[in-house]
């Protein structure tokens, strides 16, 4: 049993570092960066999450995942950025933003706007979907496990990795929802 909505927070869970953080605009992919070139810094991905991502797209488990959407819920202060990078990544010939049904990007509260925007724009009720988030400013897992009863959350501290992809995937399918770690 699969989720039907699989969402990830961007800062500090798909990659580093924070868009705040950029000393200017992200411009470009640049392969020998290994990431979205930002003037001085490079957006990269973690290797977790880049490997979560090759495994959604059209890896060895692509067929598997083929009806499930995807979405990102971030509440960066640049959210432009945000966008030019999921924009810049490349991914097995296309790009990041490609994989995506769904964006919230946008200075606000996960549990309280950017959930209940997802509901609304997907029609998935909260019971099928699963949230990734770094929750090292705010605790945004426990603010949607809270407000949005139902969603299988997991606390990525150190970026995704695939472990908590696979934790949060077999816990979905034995039913566990709310916050898990």
């Amino acid at each position: 049993m699969l989720p039907s909505l699989i969402v990830f927070d961007l800062d500090a869970c798909m990659w580093s570092p924070e868009m705040y953080e950029l000393s200017s605009a992200p411009d470009a992919y640049c392969s020998k960066r290994g990431g979205v070139v930002a003037g001085r810094d490079t957006v990269k991905l973690f290797p977790g999450a880049s490997a979560v991502l090759q495994r959604l797209a059209d890896g060895a488990d692509g067929k598997r995942f083929e009806r499930v959407k995807l979405a990102v819920a971030s509440s960066t202060t640049e959210p432009g950025f945000a966008q030019k990078c999921l924009e810049e990544f490349p991914l097995n010939g296309r790009k990041l933003g490609d994989l995506l049904h769904f964006r919230q990007i946008y200075p606000g509260s996960k549990g309280g706007q950017h959930f209940p925007k997802l509901k609304e724009e997907s029609g998935i009720p909260y019971e099928e979907m699963i949230f990734f988030d770094d929750c090292t400013y705010s605790d945004n897992c426990a603010d949607v496990a809270h407000r949005c009863p139902g969603v299988t959350c997991v606390r990525t501290p150190h970026g995704l990795t695939e472990e908590d992809f696979d934790l949060a995937l077999a816990a979905f399918a034995a039913g566990k929802r709310g916050l898990l770690k």
